[in-house]
């Protein structure tokens, strides 16, 4: 066990001002920088002195805490997962009219992969979705060709 020192009045501010900058920061970096800077503030006490010019001295080495905050990473962001069970009208709605209304296959394939890519709806049903329209816009194509080139000869 290691005793910490008690640090002056302007040190404890400073290195609290710290911990609440980095209070968005990873929670792991955030406790090594805090210690990482009261570990220096410590030793730098050491050789300025313990009183309040020394203190002052120190935070002058150690800068703006705004600075150190703006190294640090920031705390990574959990994306809220789809339902993976939920059935939305608007996925079977999209699977539907992709055979249905094939001339607007393209549409509901780019809506599919939009939805698919937001994170919202039914996966299944949207892959559904984006398989049926990528066959349905296939087959109009080698039909609009074979259609061109049975006229060409």
């Amino acid at each position: 066990m290691t005793i910490t020192p008690e640090l002056p009045p302007l040190v404890e501010a400073y290195l609290a001002d710290l911990d609440r900058a980095l209070a968005g920061t990873d929670p792991r970096e955030r406790a090594d920088t805090v210690a990482a800077v009261r570990e220096h503030a410590v030793e730098s006490l050491a050789r300025h002195g313990r009183n309040d010019d020394g203190a002052r001295r120190v935070l002058g080495e150690l800068g703006p805490v705004e600075h150190i905050a703006a190294e640090a990473t920031p705390a990574p962001v959990a994306a809220p997962a789809a339902p993976a069970g939920k059935v939305e009208p608007t996925d079977v709605v999209l699977a539907a009219l992709a055979v249905l209304l094939w001339p607007l296959a393209p549409v509901f394939l780019v809506w599919a992969t939009v939805r698919l890519r937001a994170g919202v709806g039914n996966r299944a049903l949207q892959w559904v979705t984006i398989a049926l329209s990528a066959v349905t816009v296939v087959a109009g194509v080698v039909l609009v060709v074979t259609h061109l080139l049975s006229r060409a000869a």
